[in-house]
């Protein structure tokens, strides 16, 4: 969803609040101001779940890999080898 989306909703909840429109019509337009900010925030929170599953899922993915170290001859030094 686009990011304008909740403020034109939140705007246009304000400005039914401002000057009511009649009827059935306020209704359906607090109606559909609501469920756009609803839907915006679970589509916001989908998105969290989502990029921390697939961030958890590269983790184990890799594991954890043991580096072997390489002693060289004589020198006394140690590298880590990938």
């Amino acid at each position: 969803m686009a990011k304008w989306i909740p403020g034109a909703a939140v705007f246009g909840l304000l400005c039914l609040m401002i000057i009511p429109a009649p009827g059935i019509w306020g209704v359906l337009i607090g109606a559909a101001c609501v469920l756009a900010i609803v839907g915006s925030l679970c589509m916001l929170l989908l998105d969290r779940v989502a990029s921390r599953f697939l961030v958890w899922r590269e983790r184990a993915k890799q594991g954890r890999r043991v580096r072997s170290r390489v002693v060289h001859a004589g020198s006394g030094m140690t590298r880590r080898v990938s």
